[in-house]
Protein backbone atom coordinates (compact mmCIF):
# COMPACT_ATOMS: atom_id res chain seq x y z
CA UNK A 1 0.00 0.00 0.00
CA UNK A 2 2.94 2.34 0.64
CA UNK A 3 4.02 1.91 -2.97
CA UNK A 4 0.60 2.90 -4.29
CA UNK A 5 0.40 5.91 -1.98
CA UNK A 6 3.83 7.09 -3.15
CA UNK A 7 2.78 6.78 -6.80
CA UNK A 8 -0.42 8.69 -6.16
CA UNK A 9 1.60 11.52 -4.62
CA UNK A 10 3.80 11.62 -7.71
CA UNK A 11 0.74 11.68 -9.92
CA UNK A 12 -0.72 14.62 -8.02
CA UNK A 13 2.59 16.49 -7.85
CA UNK A 14 4.12 15.99 -11.27
CA UNK A 15 1.76 14.67 -13.93
CA UNK A 16 -1.65 16.18 -13.25
CA UNK A 17 -4.05 15.49 -16.06
CA UNK A 18 -1.99 12.66 -17.65
CA UNK A 19 -4.25 9.67 -18.11
CA UNK A 20 -3.85 6.22 -19.57
CA UNK A 21 -6.86 4.25 -20.74
CA UNK A 22 -8.03 0.68 -20.24
CA UNK A 23 -10.33 -0.87 -22.83
CA UNK A 24 -12.42 -3.55 -21.15
CA UNK A 25 -13.58 -6.76 -22.88
CA UNK A 26 -17.06 -5.28 -23.33
CA UNK A 27 -15.62 -2.24 -25.11
CA UNK A 28 -16.02 0.18 -22.21
CA UNK A 29 -13.12 2.51 -21.47
CA UNK A 30 -11.77 3.32 -18.03
CA UNK A 31 -9.33 6.08 -17.14
CA UNK A 32 -6.04 5.06 -15.53
CA UNK A 33 -3.73 7.25 -13.51
CA UNK A 34 -0.35 7.74 -15.15
CA UNK A 35 3.08 8.71 -13.80
CA UNK A 36 5.87 9.67 -16.19
CA UNK A 37 9.52 9.44 -15.24
CA UNK A 38 12.61 9.30 -17.52
CA UNK A 39 12.37 6.05 -19.54
CA UNK A 40 9.54 4.88 -17.31
CA UNK A 41 5.75 5.10 -17.35
CA UNK A 42 3.51 3.89 -14.55
CA UNK A 43 -0.17 3.10 -14.94
CA UNK A 44 -2.33 3.14 -11.81
CA UNK A 45 -5.42 0.94 -11.61
CA UNK A 46 -8.34 1.26 -9.25
CA UNK A 47 -8.56 -2.11 -7.45
CA UNK A 48 -12.05 -2.86 -8.70
CA UNK A 49 -11.05 -2.42 -12.35
CA UNK A 50 -9.34 -5.84 -12.66
CA UNK A 51 -11.37 -8.25 -10.56
CA UNK A 52 -9.98 -11.45 -12.16
CA UNK A 53 -6.84 -12.73 -13.88
CA UNK A 54 -6.69 -11.37 -17.42
CA UNK A 55 -4.43 -10.30 -20.27
CA UNK A 56 -3.27 -6.76 -20.94
CA UNK A 57 -2.04 -5.80 -24.41
CA UNK A 58 0.18 -2.76 -24.77
CA UNK A 59 -0.46 -0.33 -27.63
CA UNK A 60 1.08 -0.82 -31.08
CA UNK A 61 4.48 0.83 -31.33
CA UNK A 62 5.52 -0.11 -27.79
CA UNK A 63 9.04 -1.45 -27.31
CA UNK A 64 8.97 -2.85 -23.82
CA UNK A 65 12.04 -4.03 -21.89
CA UNK A 66 10.65 -4.68 -18.44
CA UNK A 67 7.35 -4.43 -16.55
CA UNK A 68 6.79 -4.54 -12.81
CA UNK A 69 3.33 -5.64 -11.74
CA UNK A 70 1.98 -4.64 -8.33
CA UNK A 71 -1.21 -6.15 -6.95
CA UNK A 72 -2.64 -6.97 -3.56
CA UNK A 73 0.01 -9.18 -1.96
CA UNK A 74 1.73 -9.53 -5.33
CA UNK A 75 4.81 -8.01 -6.92
CA UNK A 76 6.48 -9.43 -10.01
CA UNK A 77 9.04 -8.07 -12.45
CA UNK A 78 8.94 -9.54 -15.97
CA UNK A 79 11.19 -8.77 -18.93
CA UNK A 80 10.78 -9.12 -22.68
CA UNK A 81 13.48 -10.11 -25.20
CA UNK A 82 15.01 -7.93 -27.86
CA UNK A 83 13.29 -8.95 -31.06
CA UNK A 84 13.93 -7.60 -34.55
CA UNK A 85 10.62 -8.22 -36.29
CA UNK A 86 7.87 -6.14 -37.91
CA UNK A 87 4.66 -5.10 -36.12
CA UNK A 88 5.50 -6.43 -32.65
CA UNK A 89 2.75 -6.42 -30.00
CA UNK A 90 3.35 -7.16 -26.32
CA UNK A 91 0.90 -8.68 -23.85
CA UNK A 92 1.16 -10.05 -20.35
CA UNK A 93 -1.02 -11.98 -17.95
CA UNK A 94 -1.86 -9.97 -14.85
CA UNK A 95 -3.32 -11.00 -11.47
CA UNK A 96 -6.66 -10.13 -10.00
CA UNK A 97 -6.89 -6.69 -8.37
CA UNK A 98 -3.92 -5.18 -10.18
CA UNK A 99 -2.78 -1.89 -8.64
CA UNK A 100 -0.06 -0.67 -10.99
CA UNK A 101 2.17 -1.40 -13.96
CA UNK A 102 5.63 0.14 -14.11
CA UNK A 103 6.72 0.13 -17.76
CA UNK A 104 10.31 0.50 -18.96
CA UNK A 105 10.99 0.96 -22.66
CA UNK A 106 9.50 3.14 -25.41
CA UNK A 107 5.78 3.74 -25.69
CA UNK A 108 3.32 5.90 -27.64
CA UNK A 109 2.36 9.24 -26.16
CA UNK A 110 -1.13 7.99 -25.40
CA UNK A 111 -1.15 4.70 -23.52
CA UNK A 112 -4.28 2.70 -24.27
CA UNK A 113 -4.16 -0.79 -22.76
CA UNK A 114 -6.50 -3.51 -24.00
CA UNK A 115 -7.84 -6.07 -21.55
CA UNK A 116 -8.88 -9.57 -22.73
CA UNK A 117 -9.84 -12.79 -21.01
CA UNK A 118 -7.79 -14.95 -23.42
CA UNK A 119 -4.17 -14.76 -24.53
CA UNK A 120 -4.18 -12.45 -27.56
CA UNK A 121 -3.06 -13.56 -30.99
CA UNK A 122 -3.58 -12.31 -34.53
CA UNK A 123 -1.81 -13.10 -37.81
CA UNK A 124 -1.42 -9.38 -38.42
CA UNK A 125 1.18 -9.00 -35.66
CA UNK A 126 4.30 -10.54 -34.17
CA UNK A 127 3.11 -11.37 -30.66
CA UNK A 128 5.28 -11.49 -27.55
CA UNK A 129 3.15 -12.70 -24.64
CA UNK A 130 4.27 -13.38 -21.09
CA UNK A 131 3.03 -15.16 -17.97
CA UNK A 132 4.95 -15.67 -14.75
CA UNK A 133 6.40 -18.98 -16.02
CA UNK A 134 6.09 -18.84 -19.81
CA UNK A 135 7.11 -16.68 -22.73
CA UNK A 136 5.50 -17.12 -26.15
CA UNK A 137 6.59 -15.49 -29.38
CA UNK A 138 4.53 -15.71 -32.56
CA UNK A 139 6.84 -15.05 -35.50
CA UNK A 140 5.82 -13.84 -38.95
CA UNK A 141 6.87 -15.99 -41.96
CA UNK A 142 10.63 -15.73 -42.40
CA UNK A 143 13.44 -17.01 -44.61
CA UNK A 144 17.02 -16.16 -45.56
CA UNK A 145 18.69 -15.56 -48.91
CA UNK A 146 19.49 -18.52 -51.16
CA UNK A 147 22.85 -20.08 -50.39
CA UNK A 148 22.70 -19.16 -46.70
CA UNK A 149 21.88 -21.42 -43.75
CA UNK A 150 19.30 -19.97 -41.32
CA UNK A 151 19.48 -20.03 -37.53
CA UNK A 152 17.08 -18.89 -34.83
CA UNK A 153 19.08 -17.83 -31.77
CA UNK A 154 17.63 -17.71 -28.26
CA UNK A 155 19.66 -15.98 -25.55
CA UNK A 156 18.94 -16.39 -21.85
CA UNK A 157 19.57 -13.95 -19.01
CA UNK A 158 20.31 -16.32 -16.14
CA UNK A 159 21.19 -19.93 -15.42
CA UNK A 160 18.15 -22.10 -14.70
CA UNK A 161 16.63 -25.24 -16.28
CA UNK A 162 14.30 -24.41 -19.18
CA UNK A 163 12.39 -25.98 -22.03
CA UNK A 164 11.71 -24.49 -25.44
CA UNK A 165 8.95 -25.70 -27.74
CA UNK A 166 9.27 -24.60 -31.35
CA UNK A 167 6.40 -25.09 -33.78
CA UNK A 168 5.79 -24.42 -37.44
CA UNK A 169 4.84 -25.99 -40.76
CA UNK A 170 2.77 -28.63 -38.97
CA UNK A 171 5.69 -29.76 -36.79
CA UNK A 172 6.48 -29.19 -33.13
CA UNK A 173 9.58 -30.15 -31.13
CA UNK A 174 10.28 -29.63 -27.44
CA UNK A 175 13.83 -29.30 -26.17
CA UNK A 176 15.05 -29.48 -22.58
CA UNK A 177 18.07 -27.27 -21.95
CA UNK A 178 20.45 -27.40 -19.01
CA UNK A 179 20.85 -24.32 -16.80
CA UNK A 180 24.25 -23.43 -18.27
CA UNK A 181 22.82 -23.02 -21.79
CA UNK A 182 22.53 -19.25 -22.08
CA UNK A 183 22.55 -19.29 -25.89
CA UNK A 184 20.97 -21.85 -28.16
CA UNK A 185 20.96 -21.84 -31.95
CA UNK A 186 18.03 -23.68 -33.52
CA UNK A 187 18.79 -24.83 -37.07
CA UNK A 188 15.73 -25.41 -39.30
CA UNK A 189 17.87 -27.45 -41.71
CA UNK A 190 18.68 -29.89 -38.90
CA UNK A 191 15.17 -30.27 -37.46
CA UNK A 192 13.12 -30.05 -40.65
CA UNK A 193 10.90 -26.98 -40.14
CA UNK A 194 10.95 -23.20 -39.86
CA UNK A 195 9.44 -22.14 -36.51
CA UNK A 196 6.55 -19.70 -36.37
CA UNK A 197 6.05 -20.05 -32.61
CA UNK A 198 8.50 -20.20 -29.71
CA UNK A 199 7.36 -21.03 -26.19
CA UNK A 200 9.76 -21.02 -23.25
CA UNK A 201 8.70 -22.65 -19.99
CA UNK A 202 10.68 -22.17 -16.78
CA UNK A 203 10.47 -20.79 -13.29
CA UNK A 204 12.13 -17.78 -14.90
CA UNK A 205 11.27 -17.84 -18.63
CA UNK A 206 13.15 -14.67 -19.52
CA UNK A 207 15.02 -14.40 -22.80
CA UNK A 208 17.49 -11.60 -23.46
CA UNK A 209 17.19 -11.78 -27.24
CA UNK A 210 15.53 -13.65 -30.09
CA UNK A 211 17.37 -13.25 -33.36
CA UNK A 212 17.25 -14.67 -36.88
CA UNK A 213 20.61 -14.97 -38.61
CA UNK A 214 22.25 -16.76 -41.52
CA UNK A 215 25.65 -18.28 -42.32
CA UNK A 216 27.20 -18.21 -45.77
CA UNK A 217 28.37 -21.32 -47.59
CA UNK A 218 31.96 -21.06 -46.30
CA UNK A 219 31.22 -20.69 -42.59
CA UNK A 220 31.18 -23.63 -40.17
CA UNK A 221 27.67 -24.55 -39.09
CA UNK A 222 27.19 -23.83 -35.39
CA UNK A 223 25.57 -26.77 -33.60
CA UNK A 224 25.19 -28.37 -30.20
CA UNK A 225 25.76 -32.17 -30.26
CA UNK A 226 22.03 -33.00 -30.46
CA UNK A 227 21.62 -30.73 -33.48
CA UNK A 228 24.83 -31.94 -35.14
CA UNK A 229 23.85 -35.59 -34.86
CA UNK A 230 20.31 -34.92 -36.10
CA UNK A 231 21.36 -32.87 -39.16
CA UNK A 232 20.42 -34.97 -42.23
CA UNK A 233 23.01 -35.40 -44.96
CA UNK A 234 20.54 -34.32 -47.63
CA UNK A 235 20.54 -30.86 -46.06
CA UNK A 236 24.29 -30.44 -46.20
CA UNK A 237 25.78 -27.73 -48.38
CA UNK A 238 28.08 -30.29 -50.04
CA UNK A 239 26.85 -33.85 -50.64
CA UNK A 240 30.02 -35.63 -49.42
CA UNK A 241 30.76 -33.75 -46.20
CA UNK A 242 29.81 -30.94 -43.83
CA UNK A 243 31.78 -28.75 -41.41
CA UNK A 244 30.46 -27.91 -37.95
CA UNK A 245 31.68 -26.00 -34.93
CA UNK A 246 30.56 -27.53 -31.65
CA UNK A 247 28.68 -24.62 -30.06
CA UNK A 248 30.43 -23.14 -27.06
CA UNK A 249 33.79 -24.74 -27.91
CA UNK A 250 36.71 -24.27 -30.32
CA UNK A 251 36.21 -27.79 -31.70
CA UNK A 252 35.78 -28.32 -35.45
CA UNK A 253 33.75 -31.39 -36.48
CA UNK A 254 33.96 -32.99 -39.93
CA UNK A 255 30.99 -35.23 -40.77
CA UNK A 256 31.33 -37.30 -43.93
CA UNK A 257 28.87 -39.23 -46.05
CA UNK A 258 30.84 -42.49 -45.81
CA UNK A 259 34.07 -44.02 -44.52
CA UNK A 260 35.85 -43.66 -47.85
CA UNK A 261 35.31 -39.91 -47.84
CA UNK A 262 36.44 -39.81 -44.22
CA UNK A 263 39.61 -41.71 -45.16
CA UNK A 264 40.34 -39.17 -47.91
CA UNK A 265 40.49 -36.44 -45.26
CA UNK A 266 41.83 -38.25 -42.20
CA UNK A 267 43.35 -41.70 -42.79
CA UNK A 268 46.94 -40.56 -43.40
CA UNK A 269 46.63 -38.28 -40.38
CA UNK A 270 45.49 -41.23 -38.21
CA UNK A 271 48.61 -43.25 -39.02
CA UNK A 272 50.87 -40.23 -38.51
CA UNK A 273 49.43 -39.38 -35.08
CA UNK A 274 48.38 -42.64 -33.38
CA UNK A 275 49.20 -45.95 -35.07
CA UNK A 276 51.95 -48.10 -33.55
CA UNK A 277 54.85 -48.48 -35.99
CA UNK A 278 53.57 -45.67 -38.21
CA UNK A 279 53.59 -42.61 -35.96
CA UNK A 280 55.62 -39.58 -36.96
CA UNK A 281 55.95 -40.47 -40.66
CA UNK A 282 53.95 -39.63 -43.77
CA UNK A 283 52.73 -42.68 -45.67
CA UNK A 284 51.61 -42.82 -49.27
CA UNK A 285 48.13 -44.02 -50.17
CA UNK A 286 49.60 -47.20 -51.61
CA UNK A 287 51.48 -47.99 -48.38
CA UNK A 288 48.37 -47.83 -46.18
CA UNK A 289 45.64 -48.76 -48.67
CA UNK A 290 45.23 -52.28 -47.23
CA UNK A 291 45.12 -51.03 -43.61
CA UNK A 292 42.17 -49.74 -41.60
CA UNK A 293 42.21 -46.22 -40.24
CA UNK A 294 39.48 -45.31 -37.73
CA UNK A 295 35.71 -45.10 -37.98
CA UNK A 296 35.88 -41.84 -36.02
CA UNK A 297 38.73 -39.43 -35.37
CA UNK A 298 40.14 -36.83 -33.00
CA UNK A 299 43.24 -34.65 -33.33
CA UNK A 300 44.82 -31.92 -31.25
CA UNK A 301 46.09 -28.65 -32.69
CA UNK A 302 49.77 -29.56 -32.05
CA UNK A 303 49.41 -32.92 -33.86
CA UNK A 304 47.75 -31.22 -36.83
CA UNK A 305 50.50 -28.60 -36.96
CA UNK A 306 53.20 -31.30 -36.92
CA UNK A 307 51.49 -33.21 -39.74
CA UNK A 308 51.14 -30.27 -42.08
CA UNK A 309 54.54 -28.79 -41.26
CA UNK A 310 56.26 -32.09 -42.05
CA UNK A 311 54.30 -32.41 -45.29
CA UNK A 312 55.48 -28.94 -46.29
CA UNK A 313 59.08 -29.68 -45.29
CA UNK A 314 59.17 -32.94 -47.27
CA UNK A 315 57.11 -31.58 -50.19
CA UNK A 316 54.79 -34.51 -49.59
CA UNK A 317 51.92 -34.68 -52.14
CA UNK A 318 48.78 -34.22 -50.07
CA UNK A 319 45.43 -35.02 -51.68
CA UNK A 320 42.77 -32.33 -52.35
CA UNK A 321 40.77 -33.27 -49.25
CA UNK A 322 43.81 -32.87 -46.98
CA UNK A 323 44.52 -29.46 -48.52
CA UNK A 324 40.88 -28.45 -47.97
CA UNK A 325 41.18 -29.64 -44.37
CA UNK A 326 44.30 -27.51 -43.87
CA UNK A 327 42.49 -24.47 -45.23
CA UNK A 328 39.53 -25.08 -42.93
CA UNK A 329 41.78 -25.61 -39.89
CA UNK A 330 43.60 -22.37 -40.62
CA UNK A 331 40.35 -20.43 -41.11
CA UNK A 332 39.07 -21.85 -37.79
CA UNK A 333 42.20 -20.77 -35.90
CA UNK A 334 43.27 -24.33 -35.08
CA UNK A 335 46.35 -23.93 -37.29
CA UNK A 336 48.38 -20.74 -37.58
CA UNK A 337 50.69 -20.27 -40.57
CA UNK A 338 54.28 -19.61 -39.50
CA UNK A 339 57.20 -19.38 -41.91
CA UNK A 340 57.18 -22.44 -44.14
CA UNK A 341 54.94 -24.43 -41.80
CA UNK A 342 52.23 -24.22 -39.17
CA UNK A 343 52.01 -23.93 -35.43
CA UNK A 344 49.20 -24.92 -33.09
CA UNK A 345 46.39 -22.44 -32.62
CA UNK A 346 43.31 -22.94 -30.47
CA UNK A 347 40.97 -25.87 -30.84
CA UNK A 348 40.78 -29.47 -31.99
CA UNK A 349 39.37 -31.59 -34.84
CA UNK A 350 36.84 -34.43 -34.64
CA UNK A 351 35.53 -36.65 -37.42
CA UNK A 352 32.51 -38.97 -37.69
CA UNK A 353 30.64 -40.50 -40.62
CA UNK A 354 27.02 -41.11 -41.59
CA UNK A 355 28.05 -44.61 -42.63
CA UNK A 356 28.07 -45.43 -38.91
CA UNK A 357 24.48 -46.34 -37.92
CA UNK A 358 22.80 -43.63 -35.78
CA UNK A 359 23.28 -45.35 -32.40
CA UNK A 360 26.91 -46.18 -33.14
CA UNK A 361 27.52 -42.71 -34.58
CA UNK A 362 26.19 -41.12 -31.39
CA UNK A 363 28.43 -43.33 -29.23
CA UNK A 364 31.46 -42.61 -31.41
CA UNK A 365 30.77 -38.90 -31.26
CA UNK A 366 30.62 -38.93 -27.46
CA UNK A 367 33.98 -40.74 -27.37
CA UNK A 368 35.58 -38.28 -29.78
CA UNK A 369 33.93 -35.32 -28.06
CA UNK A 370 35.63 -36.12 -24.78
CA UNK A 371 38.92 -36.22 -26.67
CA UNK A 372 38.14 -32.79 -28.06
CA UNK A 373 37.45 -31.45 -24.57
CA UNK A 374 40.68 -33.05 -23.35
CA UNK A 375 42.65 -31.31 -26.08
CA UNK A 376 41.10 -27.90 -25.44
CA UNK A 377 40.81 -27.74 -21.63
CA UNK A 378 43.80 -27.67 -19.32
CA UNK A 379 41.52 -28.15 -16.32
CA UNK A 380 40.10 -31.34 -17.84
CA UNK A 381 43.57 -32.67 -18.74
CA UNK A 382 44.82 -32.02 -15.22
CA UNK A 383 41.79 -33.74 -13.74
CA UNK A 384 42.24 -36.79 -15.97
CA UNK A 385 45.94 -36.96 -15.14
CA UNK A 386 45.14 -36.92 -11.42
CA UNK A 387 42.68 -39.82 -11.82
CA UNK A 388 45.05 -41.85 -14.01
CA UNK A 389 48.00 -41.33 -11.67
CA UNK A 390 46.09 -42.95 -8.78
CA UNK A 391 45.50 -46.19 -10.68
CA UNK A 392 47.78 -49.08 -9.65
CA UNK A 393 50.50 -49.90 -12.17
CA UNK A 394 48.86 -53.24 -12.87
CA UNK A 395 45.57 -51.54 -13.78
CA UNK A 396 47.40 -49.19 -16.14
CA UNK A 397 49.26 -52.07 -17.79
CA UNK A 398 46.04 -54.01 -18.28
CA UNK A 399 44.41 -51.01 -19.96
CA UNK A 400 47.48 -50.44 -22.16
CA UNK A 401 47.21 -54.05 -23.33
CA UNK A 402 43.55 -53.49 -24.18
CA UNK A 403 44.41 -50.42 -26.29
CA UNK A 404 47.37 -52.15 -27.98
CA UNK A 405 44.94 -54.58 -29.63
CA UNK A 406 43.62 -51.64 -31.66
CA UNK A 407 47.18 -50.51 -32.51
CA UNK A 408 47.29 -47.58 -30.13
CA UNK A 409 50.90 -46.95 -29.10
CA UNK A 410 51.10 -48.06 -25.42
CA UNK A 411 54.37 -46.18 -24.92
CA UNK A 412 52.61 -42.83 -25.28
CA UNK A 413 51.49 -42.05 -21.72
CA UNK A 414 49.47 -38.99 -22.76
CA UNK A 415 47.61 -41.06 -25.33
CA UNK A 416 46.87 -43.75 -22.74
CA UNK A 417 45.40 -41.21 -20.28
CA UNK A 418 43.35 -39.61 -23.03
CA UNK A 419 41.95 -42.91 -24.27
CA UNK A 420 41.19 -44.11 -20.75
CA UNK A 421 38.95 -41.13 -20.00
CA UNK A 422 37.24 -41.31 -23.40
CA UNK A 423 36.51 -45.05 -23.18
CA UNK A 424 35.06 -44.57 -19.71
CA UNK A 425 33.09 -41.40 -20.36
CA UNK A 426 31.60 -42.50 -23.68
CA UNK A 427 29.28 -44.86 -21.79
CA UNK A 428 26.74 -44.44 -19.00
CA UNK A 429 27.73 -45.44 -15.44
CA UNK A 430 25.49 -48.52 -15.71
CA UNK A 431 27.78 -49.86 -18.47
CA UNK A 432 31.13 -49.40 -16.71
CA UNK A 433 31.23 -52.83 -15.08
CA UNK A 434 30.47 -54.67 -18.31
CA UNK A 435 33.10 -52.69 -20.19
CA UNK A 436 35.94 -53.38 -17.77
CA UNK A 437 34.91 -56.99 -17.15
CA UNK A 438 34.11 -58.04 -20.72
CA UNK A 439 36.14 -55.69 -22.96
CA UNK A 440 39.20 -54.85 -20.90
CA UNK A 441 38.94 -58.37 -19.40
CA UNK A 442 39.99 -57.47 -15.90
CA UNK A 443 38.15 -58.48 -12.75
CA UNK A 444 41.24 -58.00 -10.60
CA UNK A 445 41.34 -54.23 -11.08
CA UNK A 446 37.60 -53.68 -11.30
CA UNK A 447 37.27 -51.77 -7.96
CA UNK A 448 40.09 -49.42 -9.02
CA UNK A 449 38.57 -48.85 -12.44
CA UNK A 450 35.16 -48.13 -10.93
CA UNK A 451 36.56 -45.59 -8.48
CA UNK A 452 38.44 -43.87 -11.32
CA UNK A 453 35.28 -43.84 -13.45
CA UNK A 454 33.27 -42.22 -10.67
CA UNK A 455 35.94 -39.54 -10.27
CA UNK A 456 35.89 -38.81 -14.01
CA UNK A 457 32.10 -38.56 -13.94
CA UNK A 458 32.30 -36.05 -11.08
CA UNK A 459 34.95 -34.11 -12.99
CA UNK A 460 32.85 -33.61 -16.13
CA UNK A 461 29.79 -32.72 -14.06
CA UNK A 462 31.80 -29.98 -12.37
CA UNK A 463 33.46 -28.68 -15.53
CA UNK A 464 30.71 -29.07 -18.13
CA UNK A 465 27.44 -29.90 -16.42
CA UNK A 466 26.88 -33.29 -18.02
CA UNK A 467 27.30 -36.92 -16.99
CA UNK A 468 29.30 -39.82 -18.31
CA UNK A 469 27.74 -41.05 -21.56
CA UNK A 470 26.49 -37.60 -22.60
CA UNK A 471 28.02 -34.47 -24.01
CA UNK A 472 24.90 -32.56 -24.94
CA UNK A 473 23.26 -29.94 -22.75
CA UNK A 474 20.25 -30.00 -25.08
CA UNK A 475 17.94 -32.99 -25.50
CA UNK A 476 14.66 -33.57 -27.28
CA UNK A 477 11.53 -34.51 -25.36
Amino acid sequence: MRKVFFLLVLLAAGTAGALGRLVQPDGSILALGEVRLPEQRTLLFAPQNIPAKSWLTLPAGSQVREIELVGRGYRKSVSFPRLQAPRVRYALEVPAQLLSLELKGWFPESLTVLRTAARPESPEFTWVTRTATSLRIELPPWSVAAGYTPFLTLKRLSEAPWTATLSGEGTSRTFALEPSVLRWDFAPEAWGFVPSRIEVLAQDPRLAEVRISALDSQANLLADPATLLNWPGQNWRQPQREWFTWAGTSILVLVTKDYQTQDDYLKRLAFFVEKTGFRGRLWTDAQIAHLHGWNAHDYSAPSLAQFYTLAEKESFPLNPEEIELRTKLTASGILVAKGSGWEAGTGALLGISLESPPALRAALFVHEAFHGLYFTSEAFRNGVKAVWSKLPDGAKTTFRDFLAISRYDPSDEGLMMNEFQAYVLQRSPADWVGFFRDKVRSKLWLPDYMLASQELDTLVQRLYGFRSGKVSLVRTL
